[in-house]
């Protein structure tokens, strides 16, 4: 395996049909070696930050295999290198060798594969052919990112060392086909989830697709009737609420994370109030459980009213109340069946999702070793602290540790909770082997803005941490040009343009975002926003032109001339008031 030429350029604006183009996919062949760094190639740029560049691709690689197969597709001869918009065109590395988590030394880099290419139209508009990317899609023939595991010089010329081989075997031109074309191929989804080295854009479609299997079928445009069937108190400040359908027919299935809308009316009040509750029991059942607590004024501010639907919840709500409620969802979600450590860290009735994820995993007869990590005030206030150290009792690769904050006099250290003091970081040092899991976090806000900033200094990616927070992400990282969700693109962008006004920010619609609040955080802004699935309104952005679609049904929709970009993406050229 050989380099043949490296291949850079800076973005420049193009005309095309009518319109200005911003691209950097003229790449021309450079002399003398080149700094490979973390992000790109040095005298490289990229138009598009989000699509192109970064930890995850770094370099894009294009083989003179596919070079020879174009000429003959195509009836060419007139390719020069970087003709495809590679930063390295090489020869011996065809789609149907390389794998993805493959390393190899080029020079004084070394780089691991990362992830096959996503063509996009400007690929088209370098080729002179109309619909091109979807050729080059279709083809299997896509090239591959890297990303580098050791900055270093590179130049034309070098060998190429292939020094470790993925265990996984899978090839690009596997992992391009799995995505796109083989739609149906759910273990083959999972194996690509096994695959550390996998980009986040990639393993989050993977994921979503997973999670779309799993709950099938459509949810229900209205409402539909559940009965309280028992009710069970868990601690002091949590009860659970077991809910069945009243129809008697089948409810809808859930991914253990996620949570279930209801309308509450409560008398007294002008309108229903619209909540979400986190189901807090593995899928797969007759019954929803919801656990919820009571929540009181705050110490700082005991005139302030108390949670009207918690309270409302404790002290009306009993077997045979009727509750109005629409299909589960929620973006926090764990599929049982995936592989690898986990650990399961919250705080307060931040254990609700947890122990719908820690029953799936056993019910799921999975052998994942998994970490149970809760913090609480006391004994009095440890809700269902019994069920899941049976579950650790009764499965080997089940670990649980209990810390409290404030012991009552009657807690027993090693019967009720196993250390004193706060959840944070330095306690999760000490109980895993190390930071090669993937970590879900769910609880208040100082405890969440703690172990999120805890866990990226110890080093843990920021696609190994996946959390339930209800509040702007912005507002769990203190490091200045952060975001905690990254946008990563695994479909064409189109032509489609969405407009975010009060930041000045401008760019086309990739459907790899999934919606517009994807979008902006892909860009860097920091929009408003709460329960990201159509529910809470935070997210509510004026449209100053242009039209949305959503692709989940709001539960209340917001007035004309509004949208909630957590769940809407555009259906013509947009500007958003964000």
């Amino acid at each position: 395996m050989k380099l043949l030429s490296v291949n850079v350029s800076l973005p420049r604006e193009i005309s095309h049909e009518g319109r200005t183009v911003t691209t950097g996919i003229f790449k021309q062949p450079v002399d003398g070696r080149v700094m490979l760094g973390t992000l790109n190639l040095e005298g490289d740029g990229q138009a598009d930050l989000v699509g192109h560049g970064g930890v995850y691709k770094a370099a894009y690689v294009y083989s003179m295999e596919n070079y020879a197969y174009w000429e003959r597709e195509l009836g060419r001869s007139d390719f020069g290198f970087g003709q495809f918009g590679e930063n390295f065109t090489v020869e011996g590395m065809a789609d149907e060798a390389i794998h993805i988590g493959d390393v190899f030394r080029i020079g004084d880099a070394l780089v691991e594969v990362s992830q096959p290419r996503v063509p996009c139209f400007k690929l088209a508009i370098r080729m002179g052919i109309d619909g091109f990317e979807h050729v080059l899609l279709s083809s299997n023939r896509v090239g591959f990112y890297l990303r580098v595991l050791e900055e270093g010089e590179v130049g034309a010329g070098d060998t190429i060392e292939r020094v470790e081989a993925s265990s996984a075997g899978v090839t690009v031109a596997e992992m391009n086909n799995l995505l796109y074309f083989d739609l149906g191929n759910l273990a083959g989804a999972r194996k690509a989830l096994g695959i550390k080295a996998l980009s986040p854009g990639w393993r989050g479609s993977f994921e979503d697709r997973l999670a779309k299997a799993e709950v099938s079928g459509k949810a229900p445009e209205g409402f539909r009737s559940l009965i309280v069937e028992r009710k069970e108190r868990e601690s002091e400040t949590i009860t659970s609420f077991y809910l069945v359908a009243e129809d008697g027919k089948p409810l809808a299935p859930f991914m253990p994370g996620q949570f279930l809308p209801i309308r509450l009316e409560i008398p007294g009040q002008p309108k229903p109030l619209n909540r979400t509750y986190s189901i807090s029991d593995g899928p797969n059942r007759d019954t929803y459980r919801l656990s919820i607590k009571r929540e009181v004024a705050p110490g700082d501010a005991p005139d302030a009213p108390p949670g009207r639907s918690s309270n409302y919840f404790h002290d009306h709500v009993k077997p045979g109340t009727r509750l109005r409620v629409k299909s589960p969802r929620g973006k926090f979600f764990l599929d049982p069946k995936g592989e690898g450590g986990l650990a399961l860290v919250s705080a307060g009735v931040g254990l609700t999702p947890m122990v719908s994820m820690l029953n799936a995993i056993v019910e799921a007869g999975s052998r994942r070793p998994t970490w149970f990590v809760h913090g609480a005030r006391n004994g009095a206030e440890h809700a269902m602290g019994a069920q899941v150290r049976r579950l650790a009792r009764e499965n080997d690769n089940v670990d649980v540790h209990v810390r409290y904050s404030r012991p009552g006099p009657d807690d027993m250290e090693g019967r009720d909770h196993d250390s004193e003091g706060h959840v944070d970081v330095a306690l999760l040092k000490r109980l895993l082997p190390g930071n090669d899991v993937h970590f879900y976090l769910c609880g208040p806000t100082p405890f969440m803005r703690s172990l999120f900033n805890g866990l990226i200094t110890w080093g843990v990616p920021e696609d190994r941490i996946h959390y339930e927070f209800f509040g702007p992400a912005s507002a769990l990282i203190e490091r200045k040009g952060a975001k905690a969700t990254g946008g990563d693109c695994v479909e064409c962008a189109t032509d489609i343009e969405v407009t975010f006004t009060r930041s000045g920010r401008t760019a086309n619609w990739n459907p790899s975002f999934g919606t517009i609040l994807d979008m902006a955080e892909g860009l860097g802004l920091n929009p408003p926003y709460s329960c990201r699935s159509g529910i809470c309104h935070t997210c509510k952005c004026a449209i100053e032109y242009g039209e949305v679609e959503y692709v989940e049904e709001p539960l209340d929709p917001p007035e004309p001339g509004t949208a909630l970009i957590c769940c809407s993406k555009p259906k013509t050229n947009v500007s958003v008031d964000a």
